[in-house]
């Protein structure tokens, strides 16, 4: 099935994944404008305004975010926290290199972002992410390679990854920028 045509929704145990809507932006106005979220961002090889001052700089992400989609190109998800009830931040498979798109038989790489609020960045809820991405992305998206970004002082991110076998990249072949880490799909 093509996620472009019918976008996944996405489920565990404690969160809730759903395409990124308008009705969004309040509750993601939360994470982006936390400075800690907006340092542990992964901002490599994208365009548009990262400081969200209002709001309004949230809606105007969230339309860009869904033309990509309406465009074949990649998918950003609102990432529900079942116990509050709230969105906690976004997350976002887009193709390597970005000039391809999924399902086109060229990409066999995408980038996942991770946008957290920053008082839920911990380990338990990285990793939870990364194995409904992992059990996923690969077949969902026609990819090989899942590679995604953690700095060195974002130490809970790492342990996620470290714990759900992705290694870090020293010598990065995808794209031009450091700290990523890449899990192969294991088929």
């Amino acid at each position: 099935m093509n996620p472009f045509e019918h976008c996944p929704i996405y489920e565990t145990d404690h969160l809730v994944f759903t395409k990124v809507k308008e009705e969004d932006a309040q509750e993601l106005f939360d994470c982006y404008s936390d400075p800690i979220t907006k340092g542990h961002m992964n901002n490599d090889n994208c365009g548009g305004e990262w400081d969200c001052p209002s709001i309004d700089h949230v809606r105007q992400g969230i339309s860009g975010w869904n033309k990509e989609f309406d465009a074949g190109f990649f998918i950003r998800w609102s990432v529900r926290y079942k116990q509050l009830h709230k969105i906690i931040g976004t997350i976002e498979i887009a193709p390597i290199p970005n000039t391809t798109r999924f399902l086109d038989g060229v990409c066999q790489s995408g980038i996942l972002r991770i946008d957290m609020i920053s008082s839920l960045e911990n380990r338990a809820i990285f990793s939870e992410i990364i194995k409904i991405v992992t059990d996923h992305f690969y077949m969902d998206f026609g990819i090989e390679n899942i590679i995604t970004k953690a700095t060195t002082d974002d130490i809970e991110r790492i342990q996620a990854l470290e714990d759900n076998h992705f290694i870090k990249l020293e010598d990065n072949p995808f794209i031009p920028f450091d700290h990523y880490y890449l899990k192969k799909n294991k088929d």
